[in-house]
C-alpha cells in the first residue's frame, strides 16, 4: 500500500500529461471556450487531479483576466496543478489544436465548403454547442441559491436572447445589469 504522499504524488500530473490533456480536448471539442470548460472539468476531474468544486473556483479567476475564455481557464488551472511550466503547457496545448485546424479548414472550406455533407457537418458540430452551455451552467448555478425572482429574471433574461439573436451583446449585456442592479436591491 502506498502512503499519503506517494498517492498526492501520483494525483499531480506532470506538465507533459498536462498539455496532453489539454491538447486532446482543445482538438476534439466544437464550440469554443463554453463548450470545452465542461469537458475539462471532467477530463482533470476523472484523473483525480482536481475536483469539481476547485475547478469551478479556478475557471470563475479565469473569467476575470481578459483573453479566451478556454486559454486563460488552462493557464489558471495549469499553474495550480503544475506551476508555471503547467501554466505555460496547459497553455500551449489548449492553443496549438486551433491554430492548426484554423490553418487547415480555411484551406478546405475553401475548395470543398459548398458541399452538402460539409453543409451538413457543420450543422451538426453546431448545435452541440447549447448543449455543452447549458451543462457548463447548470453546474455553476446548481450552488447558488435561488428564489423564484432570480428564477423568474433569469428565464426572462433567457427568452430575449432566444427571441433576439442578433441583438444578444446588448440584451444580455442590459440584462445582466438589470440583473445585478435588481439583486442588490433586493438584498438590501
Amino acid at each position: 500500500m502506498r502512503n499519503v504522499a506517494e498517492r498526492d504524488l501520483a494525483k499531480t500530473p506532470s506538465p507533459g500529461s498536462l498539455f496532453g490533456v489539454f491538447f486532446w480536448i482543445s482538438a476534439v471539442t466544437v464550440g469554443g471556450g463554453y463548450a470545452m470548460v465542461p469537458v475539462f472539468e471532467s477530463a482533470l476531474e476523472k484523473r483525480g487531479w482536481i475536483d469539481e468544486k476547485e475547478f469551478y473556483e479556478l475557471f470563475a479567476t479565469a473569467q476575470s483576466f481578459p483573453g479566451p475564455l478556454a486559454f486563460t481557464t488552462a493557464i489558471v488551472v495549469g499553474k495550480r496543478l503544475c506551476g508555471r511550466l503547467g501554466a505555460w503547457a496547459a497553455a500551449v496545448g489548449v492553443v496549438v489544436p486551433p491554430f492548426l485546424a484554423i490553418i487547415l479548414v480555411g484551406a478546405l472550406i475553401g475548395r470543398f465548403g459548398e458541399l452538402p455533407a460539409v453543409q451538413a457537418f457543420l450543422d451538426g458540430a453546431g448545435a452541440t454547442v447549447p448543449g455543452l452551455v447549458a451543462a457548463m451552467i447548470w453546474k455553476m448555478a446548481k450552488g447558488r441559491a435561488w428564489g423564484l425572482r432570480k428564477v423568474l429574471s433569469t428565464l426572462a433574461l433567457a427568452a430575449c436572447l432566444i427571441l433576439a439573436p442578433k441583438a444578444s451583446l446588448p440584451v444580455f449585456l442590459a440584462g445582466i445589469a438589470i440583473l445585478y442592479a435588481t439583486e442588490r436591491r433586493w438584498a438590501s
